[in-house]
This record gives structure tokens, C-alpha cells and sequence, in this order.
């Protein structure tokens, strides 16, 4: 990941080796990174991108979290939590400019946000834990609930649908849609018109609208992270995630 300032504007960009795929490494270096943004008295905003020509986050590295013991995957998914939690609530405003397919773990991170852009075109926006045997957390869940409402939370969570930038605008899950080369204008000017606001008063609003969510989410984290260990040992969700993963060793290699 590297940060760039423009005009009051932080730009965080999303470039790692797995492609953006969440594992530790991704997390230790998400909260480096968030640390600076909040102590940087120069920062009023925050853009989050990739480099990546098509892809924002494609979800958890596969590849290194299957060989994980229990152990480690308990520690893996209370480091998400964690990261989500903290990302929730953080104190400057946070605009996504998704500029490609945002899948799974990426959708949780976006959706963490104050606003929302994505580029127009066959991207996908999905959260598509249930079709690989898993869940997103109950923490995660109670956030979606504050985004969508607990229908829509529940219906979007149960379906496991990718969805087009239109449709995920729709479905509120985005904000807004934007040809490919105006995303970064776009989001700059939205994170730049939240970065003009009082900071100390956008940030207590903020804390009003959130903080009650993001107490709910650290408990019911805490509660349940044994059902996501669970679940991610079971039989059918090995299967499942096996064959996803050699699916698209294939695809890599054709």
C-alpha cells in the first residue's frame, strides 16, 4: 500500500503482492497505514483505491489462509473483525473508489465507508460468503443492517450474488457509479466536500451515528467467532473452498 496527500486529501492505494487478498500482512499494514492517516493534522479525508487495473479486493488470500491451522484462522478472523471495527468508526471521513471487482472480505471493507464510488462495467460488488460454505460475521452482519436495513441485509447475505456497479447502486450497496476515468475526480471531490466539513463536528456525528453499531459489532464478534472457525473447518466448506481455489489456479495458468 502507498499514501499520497492532494490537497487536504489522503490517497491510499491498495497494491499487494496477492492481489489485493486479505491475509495478515494485508491487515498489519491496513492499521500502519490508518495510523498515520489519523495523526496527519494535514489529512482532513480519505480515498481508498487500487492499483490494480481491475480489481479492488478480491476477497481473503485464499492460497495462504487454507493452510492454516485453528489457531491461526481464530487470530485471522478476529484481525478482520478488528480492522473492520476500527475502520467503522474511524474519525475521518473514508471515500472507496472502487475501480474493479469487490468480492467478499473487499465488500466488508468498503462498505465500512462514508461513501461509496465504483467504475462502471463488468465489475462485480458481492458478497458471496454463503456459496463457499461461510458466513460473514455477526459483527459484520449488524453493520450491514445499518447500510441496507435488516431486509435488505438479510436477503443480499442470503442470496450470495455478485452484482453489477447499476444493480449494487440499487441495492445500496454503493453510492454511486462513474465511467472508469473519473472515478479518482469523483472521489476526490467527495472526499475533499466531507474534508471541508467542521472536523470536530463531522467526527462527534459520525461517533453519534455509528458508535452504538460499532459496540453491537465488537460484542457480537467476540460471541461468535468460534461459528466462523467452525464453519471454516467443516467438510463441506474445505470442498468448497478447495475447488474455488483450484478453479482459479486454472483460470491463472489458461
Amino acid at each position: 500500500m502507498k499514501l499520497d496527500r492532494q490537497d487536504g486529501v489522503g490517497i491510499l492505494a491498495i497494491d499487494t503482492e496477492h492481489n489485493n487478498a486479505v491475509n495478515p500482512d494485508f491487515i498489519q499494514e491496513a492499521h500502519r497505514w490508518m495510523d498515520e492517516v489519523e495523526h496527519d493534522p494535514t489529512i482532513r479525508a480519505l480515498v481508498v483505491t487500487s492499483t490494480h487495473k481491475s480489481v479492488f479486493c478480491p476477497g481473503i488470500d485464499l492460497p495462504f489462509l487454507l493452510t492454516r491451522s485453528r489457531t491461526e484462522m481464530r487470530a485471522f478472523f478476529e484481525g478482520i473483525n478488528g480492522l473492520a471495527h476500527r475502520k467503522f468508526i474511524f474519525p475521518k471521513p473514508e471515500v472507496y473508489a472502487l475501480n474493479g471487482h469487490t468480492i467478499a472480505a473487499g465488500c466488508i471493507l468498503a462498505l465500512t465507508g462514508d461513501y461509496r464510488l465504483m467504475t462502471r462495467g463488468q465489475f462485480y460488488f458481492g458478497l458471496i460468503e454463503i456459496n463457499l460454505g461461510m458466513a460473514v460475521s455477526a459483527g459484520m452482519v449488524e453493520m450491514l443492517r445499518h447500510v441496507l436495513g435488516s431486509q435488505a441485509a438479510e436477503r443480499v447475505l442470503g442470496i450470495g450474488e455478485n452484482y453489477l456497479p447499476d444493480k449494487a447502486v440499487e441495492m445500496g450497496l454503493v453510492n454511486e457509479v462513474v465511467d472508469g476515468d473519473m472515478l479518482m475526480a469523483r472521489a476526490l471531490e467527495q472526499a475533499r466536500t466531507l474534508g471541508e466539513k467542521p472536523q470536530m463536528a463531522y467526527r462527534v456525528v459520525k461517533r453519534y451515528a455509528r458508535e452504538a453499531v460499532a459496540k453491537r459489532m465488537r460484542e457480537l464478534d467476540a460471541a461468535h467467532v468460534e461459528d466462523l472457525i467452525n464453519l471454516w473447518f467443516s467438510e463441506d466448506t474445505q470442498g468448497r473452498l478447495t475447488a474455488t481455489l483450484e478453479r482459479l489456479q486454472k483460470k491463472k495458468a489458461g
